[in-house]
């Protein structure tokens, strides 16, 4: 999944993979993980981010603006 998220954000932000670091942190509520937010750090600050939802089973990319740009559901992304 991480590998996944990565070649997205890039693509988003026409950036070169595995070229800038990606950082995940877990997204918790109730004291339950409901949520998987990644962060692609980019050059001149800029920030990619992505939000795996456990309960809908989706991915959510977000460019650098904060502006959603698409949702995809887990059933649709490769293995």
């Amino acid at each position: 999944m991480r590998q996944q998220v990565e070649t997205k954000l890039c693509e988003l932000g026409a950036l070169e993979p595995r070229e800038f670091p990606l950082t995940q942190r877990e997204v918790v509520r109730r004291g339950e993980t409901c949520a998987i937010y990644f962060c692609l750090h980019g050059p001149r600050s800029v920030k990619l981010t992505a939000i795996a939802d456990l309960k809908t089973r989706s991915m959510v990319y977000y460019g650098s603006d904060g502006v959603r740009r698409e949702t995809i559901r887990w059933d649709a992304l490769e293995d």
